[in-house]
């Protein structure tokens, strides 16, 4: 028999060298949350107690301000053990010592506060989410959707997935403006607390202007050099067409607020969407990442997921019909859920708004920008 005292000194040792990161998680957070009855079905009545827990680091080349793991946490449940697959986010800093970065609070409200009102559907599970209840650090837990049998895409998405995520996309705009039209004070409450100012989209886009806000700053430290700081510095295109784009950014040089203005995921990106599959299709989406939520033009979610998944086609004829398409999907999608929306001014002003989310990618995708142009030259952005 181990001596207990041989035991207790080892399991110490085994906290001393340990993260402070992966202790917080073994040690206190998922014990607290095992204690909680966070894993519990509402209702139940069943003796929980942990059973074990494995913690590994997760490495995302684009979270460089939170720290994140994935997390096996097994319990028992009167007997019979259950295996919990977690993602683990935790901010870089304690709430205790300093600010909590706004990219954090932005998540953190959408999954205590938002999905309240806006639905758990198309989003992954949310175990906990609080800014210090667990030892005063700031902590997000998640289901580990890989090991609920999605998948990420790699290579550009193709029609089938782009009609996924328009549905999902049009669902929670069409729920943040039938919110916002019918709940002010609570939609109000949300935008509000937002980590960006409601004008961050209002961008001086003349010639050696530089971009300020937090959202394109990250996405351009991975390649710094593609760094532009004009939104059509150099126009891949016609002559002809060159021109009807500089005239319409000349009496269009910011994203005005209007009615449709409303909470947006604010980095619609394959790199945010795990897919399900049945029969090699895929058959579900669930979206990640809330941080980057902005208060804007739906515009803006709808033209990157769009523009950046165009199909590979020289024939604009083919490009333009599948604009259209997606676009009828998106919009009927937000009818389903908001009846009362003006379906042809909703269209109108996304057509309108599409360049500003050209400008969004423009620096991460040089080599399509022209054909990007063309199509929404084709959809009648520019008239």
């Amino acid at each position: 028999m181990a001596d207990p005292d041989l035991c207790t000194k080892f399991e110490k040792l085994l906290k001393k060298y340990e993260c402070k990161y992966c202790y917080f998680i073994k040690w206190i957070l998922i014990p607290e949350m095992i204690d909680g009855r966070y894993f519990c079905e509402p209702g139940s009545r069943e003796f929980v107690e942990l059973d074990s827990i494995d913690v590994e680091h997760l490495d995302r080349k684009t979270s460089r301000k939170n720290v994140l793991h994935r997390v096996m946490a097994r319990v028992n449940f009167s007997g019979e053990t259950c295996s919990f697959p977690l993602i683990v986010k935790l901010p870089k800093q304690n709430i205790m010592e300093t600010t909590l970065c706004g990219s954090f609070l932005n998540e953190e409200m959408f999954y205590s506060k938002m999905t309240l009102n806006y639905g758990t559907d198309g989003i992954s599970k949310c175990y906990a989410s609080d800014l210090g209840r667990f030892d005063g650090q700031a902590v997000i837990v998640l289901e580990d959707l890989v090991a609920s049998g999605y998948k990420q895409v790699a290579e550009k998405l193709n029609e089938n997935h782009l009609k996924l995520c328009m549905k999902a996309l049009a669902t929670f705009h069409g729920k943040g403006l039938k919110l916002k039209a019918h709940k002010f004070p609570i939609f109000r409450e949300f935008y509000a607390k937002l980590s960006e100012p409601i004008d961050w989209l209002h961008l001086n886009t003349s010639p050696g202007s530089v971009r300020t806000s937090e959202l394109m700053v990250e996405s351009t430290l991975d390649n710094p050099e593609c760094l532009d700081t004009s939104l059509y510095s150099v126009l891949p295109v016609e002559a002809t067409l060159s021109e009807k784009i500089r005239a319409k950014h000349n009496i269009t040089s910011k994203l005005e607020f209007n009615d449709f203005w409303t909470i947006c995921h604010g980095n619609f990106t394959r790199s945010n969407l795990f897919f399900r599959y049945e029969n090699g299709y895929p058959s579900d989406v669930k979206v990640i990442d809330w941080s980057t939520m902005r208060y804007c033009s739906p515009s803006i979610d709808f033209g990157q997921i769009l523009l950046e998944n165009l199909p590979d086609d020289n024939n604009l004829a083919k490009v333009k019909a599948f604009c259209q398409n997606m676009l009828e999907i998106y919009l009927d999608a937000v009818k389903d859920v908001y009846l009362e929306v003006d379906r042809e001014l909703l269209e109108r002003d996304v057509i309108a708004k599409l360049p500003f989310a050209y400008g969004m990618i423009e620096n991460r995708m040089l080599r399509k920008t022209g054909m990007m142009l063309r199509a929404l030259d084709q959809l009648g952005s520019f008239d």
